[in-house]
């Protein structure tokens, strides 16, 4: 199970896995912050989607990586692997340890412990970074991903993860309070997208390296459609806080359709974040090579 399909369909669902994790962390982020002391309604709703999405998205995520590591060519095979997944891999120990701190942090939030909920989710955001090429490399190289990956987790899910909220609030909330929201969301998008473009350099420079293995490499190709998927994304954001967060509550309409194509970009982004960490990056085979 090791043909370019299934390592697609990993990929996929590990996007889908972060996608829904990111959104129900976000969601209680948002409520957490710039939401506090605002009722919102249909937040609650949006945390459970989100985990229901990051469940089904991780069991299908599971199996096939299972499958994988059993080389499995029957369910039978896939079957008989996942205890051994569960109790002896990395993976399977902080895949399952990441929703259960999510499924907590879900009944915390619905018993109105907002702060706490959101700060127990991102650790389970952040703990993704061991399943990552820093999490996997030894050294100072392998401890400078770990932290440039934590940073670069932590800011696409306080931005990515936050829009569906944002989106939602925007749409119910009455004109005195969506402006201020709008506004007071601009700031923080800007450091979250400083942080990315940042932690991405660093992590071209490391696991890529030269400009032509974007377009030699599979890892390269995914990574390019990474980076031009996030430019069209940080336009959008751009365009929102010149054009349109400045003359709300009259471009509300606008405002939200522009927030709306943001969510289906950043998915976009995630798919291609998730088929990347299932390639080998081109500095790591040259390395193979020379050992």
């Amino acid at each position: 199970m090791d043909s370019p399909v299934w390592l697609l369909l990993r990929g996929l669902c590990r996007g889908l896995h972060l996608a829904g994790y990111f959104s129900a962390f976000g969601t209680m982020f948002l409520a957490a912050t710039l939401l506090r002391g605002q009722r919102v309604q249909g937040l609650r709703r949006l945390t459970w989607a989100g985990f229901a999405l990051a469940l089904i998205a991780g069991a299908v995520w599971f199996l096939l990586q299972a499958a994988y590591f059993a080389s499995a060519q029957s369910w039978a095979d896939i079957v008989n692997a996942i205890p051994i997944v569960v109790e002896s891999t990395r993976f399977g120990a902080l895949l399952l340890g990441r929703m259960a701190a999510l499924l907590l942090a879900l009944l915390l939030f619905q018993c109105h412990r907002a702060r706490l909920a959101a700060v127990l989710a991102l650790g389970g955001v952040l703990a993704e970074s061991w399943l990552g090429h820093g999490g996997a490399m030894g050294g100072g190289t392998g401890a400078l991903l770990l932290a440039v990956s934590l940073a670069h987790l932590a800011a696409a899910a306080i931005w990515l993860g936050s829009l569906p909220g944002l989106y939602l609030a925007l749409k119910t909330l009455p004109d005195a309070a969506a402006a201020p929201l709008a506004r007071a969301f601009s700031p923080m998008g800007m450091v979250c997208v400083a942080t990315l473009l940042l932690t991405a350099f660093v992590q071209y420079w490391v696991l890529i390296g030269a400009p032509g293995a974007l377009v030699t490499t599979a890892y390269g190709a995914a990574a390019l459609a990474k980076m031009l998927l996030l430019a069209s994304l940080i336009v959008l954001a751009a365009l929102n806080r010149v054009r349109f967060t400045p003359t709300l509550p009259s471009s509300r309409a606008a405002f939200l359709r522009s927030i709306g194509a943001e969510i289906a970009l950043g998915l976009l982004v995630l798919a291609a974040a998730g088929l990347i960490l299932q390639l080998e990056p081109p500095a790591m085979a040259h390395m193979a090579g020379m050992s």
